[in-house]
């Protein structure tokens, strides 16, 4: 019944990507455990922070602990983000690409599985991996800086959430572009394009209203609710960590995104012709 779903977690574990970046996490953490020392005293209750035995700063106008806590967790989710994007999705682009070549499908296809069956298997075998390494470290370095700082900030695991939100919305446009091009290699460079390129520029056009015609301008308003919101998110995860107002209508968007890309996927996936 899952075997599809066990075969994809074993093809992206055999790849050696995932895996080291599980070491490097691990490492990263350990480093976080013995390197850093934080420690709060004296009569004005100054914070003093130690990396690799050196003093930070000793500056009266240190940061409260809060605050220092909520700007290592911010720096961490947000390398955690670009992770997600740029090695997850290299080391998932070729998933559906590859098991759409002829005599891997043909395989596949003689199994008695149906074809929706086929997609959410492979589909939710590369996001159970992804989950695994974004919740692993997410959770690891929330456990160290927690014991650290003497301060639990919840806030910080749910940006595991919103960081897994939005690749999943990323994920499903590669998806969706790959049931088209059929090859990973051009998938993963047109869904960087969109992501790293398109969308901030729309997103800058968007923002300063620079275009003066109504159909151009309300063309760049459709687009850039379409597009993904890489500096919408960066910002959400920066105000969840540091307890700031924030709304969740940039990851309800990738959310929804991501299901029509999904769903669309799927469509096309059943209609194929192998």
């Amino acid at each position: 019944m899952n075997g599809l779903f066990r075969l994809t977690i074993k093809e992206l574990l055999s790849k050696k990507i995932i895996i080291t970046v599980f070491i490097l996490a691990t490492i990263f953490c350990l480093t976080l455990m013995f390197a850093l020392n934080i420690r709060i005293g004296g009569i004005d209750s100054k914070v003093i922070l130690n990396l690799f035995g050196n003093q930070v700063n000793g500056d009266t106008n240190m940061p409260s602990a809060e605050k220092i806590l909520g700007y290592i967790q911010t720096g961490i989710a947000g390398t955690v983000f670009f992770i997600s994007l740029f090695i997850a999705l290299f080391a998932t682009s070729g998933l559906f690409p590859d098991m759409l070549k002829k005599g891997n499908i043909d395989l596949i296809l003689s199994k008695p599985l149906s074809r929706d069956n086929i997609f959410y298997q492979r589909f939710s075998g590369a996001l159970a991996v992804v989950a695994a390494t974004v919740l692993y470290l997410i959770a690891f370095s929330w456990i160290i800086l927690s014991v650290k700082f003497g301060i639990w900030n919840f806030r910080y695991l749910f940006s595991g959430l919103i960081i897994l939100v939005f690749f999943f919305n990323i994920f499903a446009l590669m998806t969706l572009i790959a049931l088209f091009v059929r090859s990973g290699v051009v998938s993963l460079l047109l869904t960087y394009f969109i992501v790293f390129i398109l969308a901030p520029i729309i997103g800058t056009i968007a923002q300063f209203g620079v275009l003066n015609d109504s159909f151009y301008k309300n063309s760049v308003s459709i687009l850039h609710f379409m597009l993904p919101k890489v500096n919408e998110t960066l910002v959400l995860l920066s105000n969840i960590i540091m307890s700031q107002e924030f709304t969740l209508g940039s990851i309800w968007i990738s959310l929804i995104s991501g299901v029509i890309a999904v769903w669309i996927s799927l469509v096309i996936f059943k209609r194929s012709d192998f």
